[in-house]
């Protein structure tokens, strides 16, 4: 128990460590100077990770910036492998570990902590003192897992695979560094070292784990990061012996440093393996064609048809939304595919249209690109609705039947509406347009009527609804901001 109660405080040490040196100045600078050069990215993500202390986090916000569009694949893995590096620094910190130390560091960082203004420095200095003690307490237990070690074997290779699995589930390669150093005079050198070098590659099992969670672009970002590191740790374990000299701190530096500096030259091969391995259909647009740019008028009609592809996949997702909140199961991952295809195709759009508007000096350039603008607005207002759903029954909470009934009519409204927009967009039906514009005095009344009821549910004391009101208020307001976007839209069409 005393081993695991180490283990326990080590990685708190850790995490808090973390914590603390999140808010250090200049580091939205250096995640700026990361887009110039790989250069400029391996130095920034080195730099990242040495302030952060976590390789781990640097990593997930990585794969924040590829989900984003703001990286490329190439990129993300660059920046968590020179993350990784950096971070891999705090390892040496452990080899200070001395009691009379971490009991010093954790009285002074007491009173730090209790301070706002010093808050950071504070848990940065309890951080480290719970590592220490942490670290000793593991030295101390380490005894009641010799039996376990035995059982294992005392072969490299297995220490090695031991060492990917520890990472890959507890999400850290220095944590498992440092049970590698505690457990030095049962493990031996190489021993050590093996267990070590498995935990640089399976650190990289926390992005499995966030595709398995349903984020799709960590499938292939996990797939490099475990693949390149693997392939580049397997020389280091054949030459575990004539490396002893470098210790387990030494290895832990130089092998994630070899990572970093090694992705540069591999990084188009690896990115071809990721292709094959994950292809993704191709979104580009049907209709937009750069030899009828020449003839405006013909230009003009592919646009229009390429704009009701648009609307149509913005109507898929708002059925899509309305079938979550009717079954209450599912999240804004079901709409990933459907919302890059409404930002892909808008962004064609209007490039497409705004080369149309250089040549012809036409309004209805202006118009159309209004409207792919609209469109892109109205998906993101459509994720919405899920988004908020979604965080409401992660609190536990759901809507009273009344109320979810209120809010599913409400949808099925603004969507048979969307859909009719749709047609009139991709057609010029501008008697289509005209008819949904005609309700625009209706819908108001509706979601009126529907607001005065769920006010009627608040003030009767229905404990559902006063638990959800802020929620269905802002779906309400959601929906309504909807449908006003496609009012917005069939005036356009009017106009067209």
């Amino acid at each position: 128990m005393g081993f695991l109660a180490g283990l326990a405080l080590l990685l708190l040490g850790l995490h808090l460590i973390g914590e603390g040196l999140s808010s250090v100045k200049g580091k939205r600078y250096l995640l700026a100077r990361a887009f110039s050069t790989p250069e400029g990215l391996l130095l920034s993500g080195f730099l990242l990770g040495l302030l952060s202390g976590s390789g781990t986090g640097l990593s997930l916000l990585a794969l924040g910036l590829l989900e984003g569009g703001i990286f490329f694949l190439g990129q993300a893995a660059l920046l968590s492998l020179a993350a990784t590096f950096g971070a891999s620094a705090w390892v040496g910190v452990v080899a200070l570990a001395q009691r009379e130390v971490a009991e010093a560091l954790l009285v002074l960082g007491l009173p730090l902590f209790l301070f706002r203004g010093s808050r950071s420095g504070g848990l940065v200095l309890l951080g480290l003192g719970l590592l220490f003690l942490g670290f000793l307490q593991m030295g101390q237990g380490a005894k009641a897992v010799v039996p376990l070690l035995n059982l294992l074997g005392p072969a490299p290779w297995v220490l090695y695979l031991v060492g990917i699995l520890l990472a890959f589930f507890l999400g850290t390669a220095n944590g498992v560094a440092a049970l590698a150093l505690a457990l030095l005079p049962f493990l031996g050198q190489e021993g050590g070292m093996a267990l070590t070098l498995g935990a640089g590659v399976g650190v990289s099992g926390i992005l499995f784990l966030a595709a398995l969670g349903g984020r799709r672009e960590a499938w292939a970002l996990s797939a490099v990061l475990f693949g390149h590191r693997l392939l580049l740790s397997l020389p280091f374990l054949l030459l575990l012996g004539p490396l002893g000299g470098l210790g387990v701190v030494g290895l832990h530096l130089l092998s994630h440093g070899v990572y970093a500096l090694g992705f540069l030259p591999l990084q188009a091969f690896y990115l071809r393996v990721v292709q094959r391995l994950f292809p993704r259909p191709s979104i580009s647009p049907k209709y937009l064609s750069l030899e009828a740019l020449e003839t405006p008028s013909l230009a003009y009609a592919l646009v229009r048809r390429e704009l009701g592809r648009v609307a149509d996949a913005v109507r898929d997702m708002l059925a899509k939304a309305v079938r979550i909140l009717a079954q209450e199961e599912g999240g804004e991952a079901e709409l990933e595919a459907l919302e890059e295809k409404v930002d892909r195709l808008t962004r064609e759009v209007v490039l497409y249209t705004a080369e149309l508007s250089t040549r012809t000096r036409d309004e209805r350039a202006v118009r159309f690109f209004v409207a792919a603008s609209e469109l892109e607005h109205l998906g993101d207002l459509v994720r919405r609705v899920v988004r908020q759903a979604e965080k409401l029954w992660a609190q536990g909470l759901t809507f009273s039947p009344e109320g979810k009934e209120d809010l599913l009519e409400a949808g099925r409204l603004v969507l048979g509406r969307l859909e009719r927009m749709a047609a009139a967009l991709a057609t010029g039906d501008k008697a289509l347009a005209e008819g949904v514009l005609s309700e625009e005095g209706e819908v108001a009344a509706f979601l009126d009527r529907l607001r005065r009821a769920h006010l009627s549910r608040l003030e009767s004391g229905r404990a559902e609804s006063r638990a959800t009101t802020l929620a269905h208020l802002d779906l309400l307001i959601t929906l309504e901001e909807v449908s006003s976007g496609v009012d917005r839209l069939c005036r356009l069409v009017r106009e067209l």
